[in-house]
């Protein structure tokens, strides 16, 4: 779907690269926080391709399903619930509030807060866009 957009996939793409790969949050950290938007949002593509990359980032099935009930699930840690919150908030609100950021300030720092802002909204952005245009779940998921 980007394609028909090339410049805008081309200068998206580091951005992107950035989020999964390169950011100051562990993969388990980036992988809750995809995962809890795709739920958040109904996007199954994101969902589908971030269940699989959840689970090579360490997360349990049982894990990847509690996503869905966010942070008053049982067995998350104070940074997890932090993080699952982060995207609840943002979902809502457009904003965090200073509780959250306050405990993830303190947990993962002031550069990882910030990725994990950056990772919520580019997956709040790219879920709309998968799902305003049907794009179909790719069958090698």
């Amino acid at each position: 779907m980007m394609a028909h957009s090339p410049e805008l996939l081309r200068q998206s793409a580091p951005l992107r690269n950035y989020l999964v790969a390169g950011s100051t949050l562990t993969g388990r950290q980036r992988e809750l926080l995809i995962l809890r938007t795709a739920h958040l949002i109904g996007s199954e593509y994101e969902w589908s391709h971030h269940v699989v990359r959840g689970q090579a980032a360490g997360l349990t099935p049982e894990e990847i399903e509690r996503v869905k009930e966010g942070a008053r699930a049982a067995g998350w840690n104070m940074t997890e619930k932090a993080l699952l919150r982060l995207a609840d908030e943002m979902r809502t609100a457009q904003e965090i509030t200073t509780s959250t950021a306050a405990q993830l300030h303190e947990d993962i720092g002031p550069a990882a807060l910030i990725d994990a802002i950056f990772t919520v909204g580019f997956y709040l952005t790219l879920g709309t866009i998968l799902k305003s245009f049907n794009v179909p779940i790719d069958e090698t998921t």
